[in-house]
């Protein structure tokens, strides 16, 4: 294992993980629907392209992009399998949801790669259906968020465990071709640790609530890689990732109107 990949773990571990204790945090003080919009801001995929482009070239990484929207799509049948099997249990929701990951994902290994711009609609028109679903068939509503406290080592713990489960598929993605990386960077490690930790400290409800709209809030990673496979060629890495990080960020700002108005029409 070199340096470089070796680094990418270790900051894939401490970052991805502060990040993810960061963000469940707010998302308990602020609601399940700014919580999920907030969530799914770049950060495993962040990171894991800035190492992949200086370990390979930009135009890997570029490569990698058009696998990324379905990668996505995939994480929201994950999201929406898990919210389904939650009021059963955590235990029979995970292997539930990791299972239909494991079995879609070696279902689009097994497709010829597509364009960038038809990944991009064949994500938003699933995307769109299974959010349909979880609003209108399984009924899942927002709930506000509370004024739980937590202590220091809670926290910690928050973030060595959303840490060792990014970490670790960021180790399994480094031994794979790019297209098949694209799909594998996707796997929900961040979606995953959110969703364990908030129900778990928050109830079933809330972490049903916040995965409907973290079903919505996953295009900002499309967003992100739309971006990524223009910018990193052309402007080249730091420059490509400040300028994507932006821009998906102002995405995550107009989604929420959005998903305020879709949320107060829930009868």
């Amino acid at each position: 294992m070199d340096r470089l990949f070796l680094a990418r773990i270790v900051l894939s571990f401490f970052l991805a993980g502060a990040w993810i204790a960061l963000v469940t945090l707010l998302a308990e003080r602020l609601g399940s629907r700014l919580g999920g919009l907030f969530s799914n801001l770049p950060s495993n995929i962040l990171i894991s392209l800035i190492f992949i482009a200086v370990s390979n070239d930009v135009h890997f990484v570029k490569g990698m992009m058009p696998a990324v929207p379905l990668g996505m799509l995939i994480d929201t049948v994950f999201l929406l399998v898990m919210m389904l099997f939650l009021k059963y249990g955590l235990t029979l929701s995970l292997v539930m949801s990791v299972s239909s990951w494991a079995v879609l994902t070696l279902v689009a290994a097994k497709l010829p790669p597509s364009g960038m711009w038809l990944s991009v609609l064949i994500y938003f028109a699933g995307t769109i259906a299974l959010y349909i679903i979880a609003d209108k068939v399984m009924r899942v509503i927002p709930v506000p968020g509370s004024g739980k406290r937590y202590r220091p080592w809670q926290i910690v713990m928050r973030a060595a465990f959303a840490g060792t489960i990014v970490g670790s598929v960021v180790m399994i993605s480094g031994y794979l071709p790019s297209y098949l990386t694209g799909i594998i960077s996707t796997f929900p490690a961040v979606l995953l640790s959110t969703m364990v930790i908030l129900h778990l400290n928050q109830g079933p409800a809330f972490a049903r609530a916040t995965g409907k709209i973290l079903i919505l809030s996953s295009s900002n990673i499309i967003v992100y890689a739309v971006c990524v496979y223009y910018m990193f060629p052309a402007y080249g890495i730091i420059p490509g990732t400040v300028v994507s990080f932006l821009v998906s960020f102002a995405w995550v700002l107009l989604l929420g109107p959005v998903t305020g108005l879709l949320e107060k029409n829930i009868k």
